[in-house]
């Protein structure tokens, strides 16, 4: 059972993983001042031949410009307007209209234009590569100034333990004169005991496999998304969809202009025990002095785990009025690794939301632990390691943990200080039992929701 906690609003972002599972995070930051109110993915063009990519990799844009905040057309209806209206059903017929003329008849402020330059997969025993490389721009279609640009690649590859394996690698890292535009990435590079031929082989069967059910370099495409859009700016919101008028809503999400904090504990609870605590959180921001501080109650039983959130003090604090009434004030983190889903409740608005991507989230980070002395922490011997927490894709994270001897090792305290933050984590309250199976099912009377706009939404009057 891993936890990890990270900040959002200023605030929190809690990210746990529980039995191969994580909560997912809460709400992304947004810029209201950002006059792209609506975006549409445009047909990408194709410089590859794969027939498939280009809607693999637009649906992953899609998805990632929806986490940054941005109110995404949906491509099914952008496609029949931009086909019925335009005659327009490929990437490379976009050149022949404007910015401006597209957002006017899709009813779009911004028009996303991308071009797959790479979607294959290298197999031959000695040396496979799955690849996905493209380069992406965010114009507004008011001015037709293009707002952001960047070209990326990611790879991954296995290789045999063999000498020409080596030199393989090391002919396919060479650089072409299209790296300048977009450069690569290498998400994992592995070698395998297998034969050239077995490798040769597998590799095979698993690009037939992964073409066959529809899901080709469906994980190379996503992590390019993520990662190309990771300098995007913030999107204003669901607030500012046209089908959402402000008045419905409960408050407005302040703008968010701190600078990201790091991650704020490592917290190791795999094989301890189960029990029941209240997680301490206080957050300080050196810029301005000021803590916040948040006490979450959690259940943890095998595979399962429950956590109770009341932002309401925290978000009034960074300026939002009639916290108490938002739907984003109390949250309910529900993980059910027998499942491996995990679930946000919102008990304001009686909704939740599903979650079944978790898993990859909650991947383990790589732990390097130093013993630096004992304490007693809340009564409980304790030894005090100094961690170096590095997590895939990421800057590695420096801090203390402390675990409890009389616990079975269970780090009851962590704390991870930057440049901006001082975070500090601890389990209060510690009682040593199994929880009944209700406490990790969803109350009667909630409805799901399939997105953050039915969050946040009024409930529509049933028809008579």
């Amino acid at each position: 059972m891993n936890m990890r906690f990270r900040w959002f609003f200023l605030l929190v972002v809690l990210t746990s993983a529980i039995g191969g599972c994580a909560i997912p995070h809460m709400p992304s930051p947004t810029d209201p001042g950002n006059p792209l109110k609506r975006v549409a993915v445009l047909p990408m063009k194709n410089d590859t031949n794969d027939v498939d990519g280009p809607e693999v990799v637009r649906q992953k844009m899609a998805e990632a410009l929806t986490r940054r905040s941005y109110v995404v057309m949906d491509i099914k209806e952008s496609d029949q307007i931009l086909r019925d209206r335009m005659g327009i059903n490929l990437g490379g017929q976009l050149e022949l209209t404007t910015p401006q003329k597209l957002g006017e008849t899709l009813g779009v402020e911004g028009v996303l234009y991308g071009t797959l330059m790479d979607f294959d997969e290298t197999t031959t025993g000695v040396y496979n590569a799955r690849k996905v490389r493209g380069t992406f721009k965010l114009v507004n279609t008011v001015t037709g100034q293009t707002m952001w640009a960047r070209g990326l690649g990611v790879k991954t590859e296995q290789g045999t333990n063999s000498n020409a394996s080596g030199l393989v690698r090391l002919g396919a890292r060479a650089s072409d004169a299209r790296d300048k535009d977009a450069p690569w990435v290498l998400l994992s590079s592995t070698t395998t005991n297998q034969s050239a031929k077995d490798s040769f082989i597998m590799g095979l069967g698993t690009k037939l496999l992964t073409k066959a059910i529809g899901i080709h370099l469906e994980h190379e495409s996503k992590e390019l998304a993520r990662l190309v859009t990771d300098n995007l700016g913030w999107g204003p919101g669901t607030g500012a969809a046209p089908a959402a008028p402000a008045a419905a809503l409960k408050f407005d999400m302040p703008e968010i202009k701190a600078p990201a904090p790091p991650s704020f504990g490592y917290m190791d609870w795999e094989g301890k025990k189960d029990f029941y605590a209240v997680v301490h959180s206080v957050s300080l921001n050196k810029s301005d002095n000021k803590s916040w501080v948040m006490d979450a109650p959690l259940w943890i039983t095998g595979p399962k785990m429950k956590m109770e959130m009341d932002m309401t003090k925290i978000i009034e604090a960074s300026g939002a009025k009639d916290a108490s009434q938002s739907p984003m004030s109390k949250m309910t983190m529900l993980n059910r690794g027998d499942k491996k889903t995990a679930y946000t409740l919102y008990p304001n608005v009686k909704k939740y939301m599903v979650h079944t991507d978790a898993g990859e989230q909650g991947e383990k980070p790589k732990v390097e632990k130093t013993k630096v002395g004992s304490e007693k922490i809340d009564g409980h011997p304790c030894d005090k390691y100094k961690v170096v927490i590095t997590y895939k894709n990421e800057k590695p994270q420096e801090g203390f943990i402390w675990n409890a001897r009389d616990l079975g090792g269970m780090t009851i305290k962590s704390e991870v200080e930057s440049k901006d933050y001082k975070m500090t984590t601890e389990l209060k309250k510690i009682v040593l039992k199994s929880s009944p199976a209700s406490v990790f099912e969803i109350p009667q009377g909630y409805v799901e929701s399939k997105n953050f706009m039915e969050i946040m939404m009024p409930a529509q009057p049933k028809e008579k």
